[in-house]
């Protein structure tokens, strides 16, 4: 009922320039006094248990009684300023007595704020003051002196208007805000990783709603360490030595690289997704088929829970792939019906560079897969294709 309430007056209040206008010939002055003050009274065990709320609710209370028994058309149009007032004094309060409104919002949703954020949620409290009080100012002349049209303008669209750009203006500086505040710790923790000798170079970064990043690019020693401890061991150990004495500066985002992006790219590597197929370095056709020169990316999906301390590609991803680059190339199905002479005989890991051979029976309705490295079997198998017929 509470939630319902609420939206129904948040709804009420934004359309009241518009009620007032088009229902002061239908509803009479103590009937709007009687809803505002229903609506108010419902909200009153909330705005009760909020700082402040008390005093906001009673003189709310005191206009809508005004309304309801003095039936004065005119006082109608002071309600957008009587809003205004109470935010204008509640927001004003709050930087005197602490803390101020927009850190107690923003707080809601990340009560570890830093200090910076801190200055900063004081800053826009002090725009929104600044807001209220030349709102309410305007609404207030508009009201005593105007004529209905332009305060229906004013306050129904034009004093919207304002508040949306106010609005998208400080969500635009609050990203910024966000990233530079990520950004110093990540800085430092990436400096602290060029000295690993794990890493050949690292760059810190931010990945949106997942937190700071980094992307790492690893030395011959870090691949090696790689494949003996898996990404959980290299997570474990480069975590740490990004970290140092500082919790903070542990990256929630990781990505593993053979060389780093550019700079204006880090973070666009970070929000991305995790790879799934190989990289294709190249390819021809021969006379078996086609030749697919391949490199597994070190940040493999796959790699993170197949398996995290032993990184390997399973058989049934390999056979996956096969489908998928033939299925492009030969115009071949993307499923199977079954498998012959299927045979694994060599583990493909990260880094690894296989060249996949793919050769079409449309005799046979099948497809012959054998993956390679250095010219030595990995693992390969005839695949029957769905609808072929034999």
């Amino acid at each position: 009922m509470r939630k319902l309430s609420d939206m129904v007056l948040v709804i009420v209040g934004i359309l009241f320039p518009f009620i007032v206008y088009f229902g002061m010939d239908h509803v009479s002055t103590p009937v709007f006094g009687l809803i505002l003050g229903g609506l108010w009274l419902i909200r009153a065990p909330a705005l009760l248990r909020q700082p402040g709320g008390g005093w906001m609710l009673g003189i709310t209370l005191i206009y809508c009684t005004v309304l309801a028994f003095g039936g004065e058309e005119r006082l109608l149009r002071w309600y957008p300023s009587l809003i205004c007032a109470l935010l204008f004094g509640a927001f004003g309060l709050s930087l005197k007595f602490g803390p101020p409104m927009i850190e107690r919002i923003a707080r809601v949703t990340e009560p570890d704020l830093p200090p910076v954020a801190v200055a900063y949620t004081r800053k826009v409290t002090w725009v929104w003051v600044g807001f209220f009080f030349l709102n309410g100012t305007a609404s207030a002349l508009l009201a005593g002196w105007g004529p209905l049209s332009w305060w229906t303008f004013y306050n129904g669209i034009l004093a919207y208007s304002v508040m949306g750009v106010l609005f998208l203006g400080e969500w635009i500086l609050r990203q910024r805000l966000r990233r530079r505040i990520n950004k110093a710790p990540m800085d430092a923790a990436a400096s602290r990783l060029r000295s690993h000798p794990w890493v050949a170079g690292a760059a810190g970064g931010y990945a949106g709603k997942k937190g700071p990043g980094m992307v790492v690019a690893l030395s011959a020693a870090g691949r090696t360490a790689l494949l003996r401890h898996g990404r959980t061991g290299l997570l474990n150990e480069l975590g740490q030595q990004a970290a140092g004495d500082d919790a903070l500066s542990t990256p929630l985002v990781w990505r593993f690289v053979a060389d780093l992006p550019g700079t204006q790219h880090i973070d666009d590597a970070l929000r991305a997704e995790l790879p799934t197929e190989p990289v294709v370095l190249g390819e021809h056709r021969d006379d078996e088929g086609v030749v697919i020169d391949l490199e597994l990316p070190l940040d493999l999906a796959c790699f993170a829970e197949h398996f995290p301390e032993a990184p390997v590609v399973p058989g049934v991803l390999q056979v996956g792939w096969a489908l998928s680059f033939a299925a492009v190339r030969l115009g071949t199905p993307t499923t199977c019906r079954g498998m012959d002479a299927l045979k694994f005989q060599r583990l493909l890991r990260p880094g690894d560079r296989p060249q996949l051979l793919l050769r079409h029976d449309k005799e046979r309705g099948r497809l012959q897969f054998v993956y390679r490295m250095n010219g030595e079997p990995v693992s390969s198998a005839y695949l029957r294709l769905d609808g072929a017929h034999v």
